[in-house]
């Protein structure tokens, strides 16, 4: 998700409801049509009308684009598609009042973000999908291997379509390609951060315009292997790959304080500015070619491209992160069916679509050929925007289906491949332990508040090597004591043994 770095970061992702979800309640009986059958044709099914309620912004063409998917649902399924976009700043209050009113809805779009998931699936106000996936969705069921399935499940049960595009998180640099090869920088041979060294210390000495990096911060759960079971805002997690599933403060890990010595190291190394500088100063001083380097950025296939177009400085990229999948990651942006539909099956049919058929897919996601989009090369399936794309331009690929069957918008994407590299780096990447576990934060949610602020206080500083850790480290460990972390450990200890054992 460039996809999930750029939209709003993640919050605490709300809980492990099997057995305390509310039963979800079909549709009254006398309401619902038969139900579609999945070998009966187009012209065999009675004609019925799926909305797709999602956040975005509402364009001027929305309509017309409804109406070219719905000349493409009519003749596949018999089904007339109506898209009901809600400003992102209204659609959490937007759908909340939809599920009290007990609105109908057929598909919607949920995260752990926004329109919460887990909160939907307590409330009822969405359906598993377990029966509906294989027989009105194969292509999508199939699509991408079975235990990637596990993020979106609750209880057992499926409640979301995951979204296609890249889970994992694979963290390591950016560096500036004239830079590099001056400098004469192996980018293969870094396989940690402390191998940079030699190459941040040319760099402060012969570069005195160029500040080596943006910051010494070089921190992330995922780097060290862990994942961040409660949240990315408090330090509780497990090792990805610990079958025992034991919950540990990671703030308090050999890898943590490794971690925050380096970047003490490097801060009084010079190496990185001695104050943080705002996100916008920074970009603009990137573009400027006031830095070398950029640590704890997701290395994904295509990152150098999109690094270059946003900065205008070519640059190598590589990982020093062993990628694996997590339930967050995946379960980032999803779709769901209302308990309120009509036609679950029709609806499961139309997010077959949006999985799997091209046309449809880029319809929804880039708009109407010859009007939003033009096409630069179609065997290679690159586009470039059309005269009226400011009519309808969502750029959201990652909201409605499968991104891997997007268009491209710039050739060396294409060339390179890398929705396919995509593809392959999340399926070959392996799943955490906990993949498919939800972290209930009811029971704790005064020591969430409490940790959170106490992280906000003190681990930035520490982790940007702006504090000398050999005292602010034990300061920080002790405050987090202090504001309930062991409880919440604990919590999270008997939610993760609980899931375990219906897993």
């Amino acid at each position: 998700m460039s996809r999930m770095t750029r939209l709003i970061a993640l919050s605490v992702v709300v809980g492990l409801l099997a057995g305390c979800a509310a039963p979800v309640a079909a549709p009254p009986a006398a309401q619902a049509p038969k139900p579609a059958e999945a070998d009966q044709t187009a012209a065999e099914l009675p004609p019925v009308t799926i909305t797709y309620t999602y956040g975005g912004t509402v364009f001027k063409d929305v309509d017309l684009v409804s109406e070219a998917l719905s000349e493409i649902a009519r003749k596949k399924i018999n089904a007339t598609i109506k898209l009901k976009p809600i400003d992102w700043g209204a659609f959490d209050e937007k759908m909340k009042l939809t599920f009290a009113a007990g609105e109908e809805c057929d598909i919607v779009f949920t995260a752990p973000w926004i329109n919460n998931f887990i909160q939907n699936v307590a409330n009822g106000n969405i359906i598993p999908l377990d029966d509906l996936l294989p027989k009105y969705a194969p292509g999508l069921w199939k699509s991408m291997p079975e235990s990637s399935w596990d993020a979106a499940r609750v209880g057992g049960k499926i409640y979301g379509v995951l979204n296609q595009q890249i889970w994992v998180k694979p963290f390591g640099f950016y560096v500036r390609k004239d830079l590099a090869d001056k400098y004469k920088l192996d980018v293969n041979s870094i396989n940690k951060y402390e191998d940079l060294e030699p190459f941040l210390k040319a760099v402060k000495e012969g570069e005195p315009d160029v500040t080596p990096l943006t910051s010494a911060y070089n921190w992330m759960f995922e780097t060290a292997g862990f994942d961040p079971i409660v949240s990315q805002e408090v330090p509780v997690a497990i090792r990805f790959d610990d079958k025992e599933l034991k919950v540990f403060n990671a703030a308090a890990t050999p890898e943590f304080k490794a971690s925050v010595e380096l970047a003490r190291k490097w801060y009084l190394a010079g190496y990185a500015p001695k104050d943080k500088i705002p996100r916008a100063d920074a970009d603009a001083m990137w573009r400027a070619g006031k830095f070398a380097m950029m640590l704890a950025s997701v290395v994904k296939p295509g990152g150098d491209i999109e690094h270059r177009q946003r900065f205008g400085q070519p640059v190598y990229a590589k990982s020093v992160t062993r990628p694996f999948l997590t339930t967050a990651a995946a379960s980032a942006t999803m779709n769901a069916i209302c308990r309120t539909s009509k036609n679950p099956e029709r609806a499961m049919m139309v997010l077959e679509l949006l999985n799997t058929d091209v046309e449809f897919y880029n319809l929804i996601s880039k708009g109407i050929e010859g009007r939003h989009w033009e096409w630069v090369d179609k065997e290679k399936k690159i586009i470039k925007p059309g005269p009226n794309n400011a009519d309808y331009n969502p750029n959201t690929d990652w909201q409605f289906g499968n991104q891997f069957n997007a268009y491209y918008i710039d050739p060396e994407q294409a060339e390179q491949n890398v929705w396919e590299a995509t593809r392959k780096l999340n399926n070959e990447s392996p799943p955490s332990a906990a993949l498919g576990f939800n972290f209930n934060p009811d029971p704790v949610k005064t020591e969430l508040a409490n940790v959170a602020a106490v992280v906000k206080e003190l681990q930035e500083p520490l982790t940007m090597g702006m504090v000398d850790p050999e005292t602010a480290l034990p300061e920080y460990l002790k405050r987090l004591d202090e504001a309930g972390l062991q409880t919440i450990i604990a919590e999270a200890q008997k939610q993760l043994n609980e899931w375990a054992k219906t897993k």
